[in-house]
This record gives C-alpha cells, structure tokens and sequence, in this order.
C-alpha cells in the first residue's frame, strides 16, 4: 500500500505540462521506483495523538520485510523472466503456448510446482495493458538502484557533512513555512 503511495506522489507532485511527461510516465523505466520505496516512516503518525511511529516497530516492520524474501524474489524473478521471454522469444501461433512458456519458466523459478489451471498470466496486466512491457526486469533493478543511490547519499552526506539539511533541521523539517517553499 505504501509503495503504491509512493507512486501516486509521483503523479500529484509532478509539474509538468505535458501530460506524456507527467508522474512515472517522465521517469526512466530503470528507476521509475526509487522514490515510491521509502514513503512509511515519512507519513507514519498516530492517528489521535499524531505521534511518529516508534522507532521499535519501524525496526520490527523492516525486519518482517525479510521473512520470505527469497520466495519473493523468485516470484519478481518469474514475472521479468516471462515479461522477457514472452516480448523476445515467443513466436505467436507457434508449437507453443504463452501458458507453455509461463510453466518453464516456471519450473526454474518456483518452489512449489504451479497447478495445471493456474492462469497468473491472465491478470498479469504490467506487461500486457501497462507500461511494463519487456521492461519489468527494471522493477528490482529500480530497487537496487535505491539501495546505491541511497549508500552514495550516505557517503555525500558525511564528505559535505550536511550543512544545508542542517538549516532545515533548525528550522524544524515539519515547519510550515519549510513545507511551503515547494
């Protein structure tokens, strides 16, 4: 949900009047999700006192985000693998099926075997009706660049050591009038 939040800033925040060129339509497919990837620690309050989210359960999200990651990359790895598969090898009206191709990839990329009337490939609109076609693979890849981007930011902050963010901090980050300068 919050990711998806993340995408939707992207739209309401962007200014720009070409509406080609408006939200995630504007951005390189291979970093189309780096700004969505953080939204919850930003936006967490509570919703009587208006308190932030303790750091204690911010620590136990991320640390819940881990629990089955290895399934879920299998899955992403699926999903670009037939994205891929589907928009560069696959010849329409051909020996094989799109579900042919979908099982064998599959098989490589799955723990549990896919049942027999399984059709994910029904709903799987990012590559068919979306902007994702023959470009999901850059949905992880998107990820990673958070990671690096993030690092490299890390290290830029102790090389400078912060001063401008640093005026912003004194001024309090939730000020009124830091919130209107955009």
């Amino acid at each position: 949900m919050f990711h998806e939040f993340g995408h939707a800033l992207q739209h309401m925040l962007t200014k720009q009047d070409e509406g080609l060129a408006v939200g995630i339509r504007g951005i390189e497919w291979d970093v189309v999700e780096l700004p969505s990837q953080d939204t919850l620690i930003s936006i967490a309050k509570h919703y009587e006192t208006g308190e932030t989210l303790p750091e204690e359960i911010y620590q136990k999200l991320l640390a819940a985000r881990t629990f089955r990651a290895g399934t879920l990359s299998l899955r992403q790895l699926k999903f670009a693998t037939v994205d891929l598969e589907l928009h560069s090898k696959y010849v329409p009206g051909g020996s094989k099926s799109i579900y042919d191709v979908e099982r064998r990839v599959s098989e490589k990329t799955q723990v549990l075997p896919s049942l027999e009337e399984d059709r994910f490939l029904c709903g799987f609109s990012h590559i068919f009706a979306g902007g994702y076609a023959i470009g999901y693979y850059s949905y992880k890849a998107s990820i990673l660049y958070t990671f690096i981007l993030y690092a490299k930011l890390l290290m830029w902050a102790e090389v400078l050591s912060a001063d401008a963010f640093s005026a912003f901090e004194d001024a309090g980050l939730n000020d009124d009038k830091i919130k209107n300068l955009t």
